[in-house]
């Protein structure tokens, strides 16, 4: 299941199991497991698995680790420094616990992307949602997003298209797995044309059709054709690989399809069998089959049966996940859902950096705005030029309709979000506002997140066509007001989409 494509349901148990969630956090010092048991982790280490949201030590799953003294290793070379990491790379880190408590202290932070290779074809827009698209690496399907994919050395609009005209781009793609043949991006870096013979790759997977024997076996992984020479390094138990083994295998591309490796190396995918304290984010999966005790995020089975109140799951959700492995399974004891119901594209005003971290999003000319919340786990992305050194965070968002912002977000109250991820953008050509109908008066007016737009019943359009006898409280919609080229004037929606 796509995740990306999903449009989430705002349901109260949703929005409530998000705030009890953050509220245990708040309570027990941001420690997982600490709930259950308080003595657990004494001098210990916990482990966190997320996405970086800021700089500054580093910020993973909402919380802030100090990383001077860290060890860091990026695609398995160690002694590298912070200027290695980036926004949106998902990165696993080793804690130090008091008291069943997580500290702010890293021992150790990895990363390693989870594919590099050539786009088969230029990525394909979404025909549902211009905001997504979805290409293909060495087998695998990449789900990417225009506001929380991180993108370097391209752009959304770009993908596919920055080296030579027929050339493919190499990416580097790091992000969510949500099956073995599919990832939601979070951060994707351009690397260079594909040269065969000279561009360098990563891919991992099962070791499957093996033949041979060192130095000469061949395999597939993905369903690209390794092969191996004397210069191969091989990291597996004996230096002899089996069926089925899962690796991480380097080389240099011969085509489309095919790797001369110079390394392979098992690699475990899920964490030790027996861990005190972990706070693990990622996609859903599985759920549909196990339910609440037994599903997966990536390759980790997780019990959430002792979770209260129950969070309502499905797949493709994406959550963070507190608890502690016991015999290879991640019993939770929190819960939090990071899917986001509303996105809005506008101009930034009020900005208050001192007592409630928040901003607005207004409308011209349409009554009433949208507060936006902003925490820790918010991620802050500036494309505008060097306005500000990095990072970029709230303190760098200029009032009275300077600056212009995508936000995607939950909302958490009638026109307030709480903000996953903000890009200040250059403005674009229209307003947008999506999130749960408020107020609806047919073919007189539209109420979302407190913002109300007038509608015209000659030229407001809809979709689908006819949407507008249907629209009804519970429904997500899209509200377009275009800036350059409507036909109405501010304040009356150009178009309305039904969700």
């Amino acid at each position: 299941m796509n995740i990306f494509r999903r449009k989430p349901l705002r349901l109260l148990t949703t929005t409530f199991s998000m705030l009890v969630s953050i509220a245990i956090l708040s309570a027990c010092g941001g420690g997982g497991g600490g709930s259950s048991d308080t003595t657990a982790g004494i001098g210990g280490t916990g482990i966190v698995y997320g996405r970086i949201t800021g700089f500054g030590s580093v910020f993973v799953n909402g919380r802030k680790f100090e990383i001077d003294n860290s060890q860091i290793i990026v695609d398995g070379v160690g002694g590298q420094t912070e200027n290695e990491l980036r926004l949106g790379m998902i990165v696993q880190l080793k804690v130090k616990t008091e008291n069943g408590s997580y500290t702010d202290e890293s021992i150790e932070v990895v990363y390693d992307d989870e594919i590099e290779g050539p786009f088969a074809a230029v990525p394909l827009l979404d025909p549902t949602d211009p905001t997504l698209k979805t290409g293909n690496v060495f087998g695998q399907t990449i789900n990417f997003s225009d506001t929380t994919t991180i993108y370097e050395f391209t752009s959304f609009e770009n993908l596919g298209n920055e080296g030579n005209p027929g050339d493919p781009d190499v990416v580097e793609i790091s992000g969510y797995r949500v099956s073995d043949t599919e990832i939601n991006a979070t951060y994707v870096r351009f690397d260079d044309d594909l040269l065969p013979g000279i561009t360098e790759v990563e891919l991992r997977g099962p070791i499957k059709m093996l033949m041979g024997s060192p130095p000469n076996e061949t395999f597939q992984v993905d369903g690209i054709d390794i092969t191996t020479n004397m210069s191969t390094v091989r990291n597996v138990p004996g230096g002899v690989p089996v069926p089925d083994l899962y690796v991480e295998v380097e080389g240099k591309i011969q085509g489309d399809s095919s790797v001369i490796a110079t390394e392979y190396e098992f690699e475990d995918e899920d964490f030790d069998d027996d861990v005190d304290d972990i706070s693990m984010q990622g996609v859903v999966s599985g759920f549909a089959i196990g339910g609440i005790s037994n599903f997966f995020i990536d390759s980790q089975r997780v019990d959430a049966s002792n979770v209260q109140p129950v969070p309502v799951l499905m797949d493709g959700m994406n959550v963070e996940v507190e608890g502690e492995i016991v015999a290879s399974t991640l019993i939770a004891d929190e819960v939090e859902i990071h899917d986001s119901d509303s996105k809005l594209r506008s101009f930034v005003d009020n900005v208050n950096t001192t007592t409630t971290n928040t901003f607005e999003v207004v409308y011209t000319a349409v009554p009433g705005a949208v507060t936006v919340h902003v925490d820790d786990n918010t991620l802050f992305e500036d494309e505008t030029g060097p306005l500000v050194t990095s990072p970029f965070s709230l303190d760098d968002l200029r009032n009275n309709s300077l600056d212009f912002v995508r936000v995607e977000g939950v909302e958490i109250a009638n026109n307030e979000v709480l903000a996953t991820f903000v890009r200040r953008t250059s403005p674009d050509d229209d307003l947008k506002l999506e999130g749960q109908v408020d107020g609806y008066v047919l073919n007189t007016s539209i109420t979302v997140l407190g913002v109300t737009y007038g509608l015209d019943p000659g030229t407001t359009t809809y979709d689908p066509p006819g949407a507008e006898s249907i629209i009804g409280p519970d429904d997500f919609v899209e509200i377009e007001d275009k800036r350059i080229g409507g036909v109405n004037p501010p304040g009356t929606a150009d178009e309305v989409e039904l969700e």
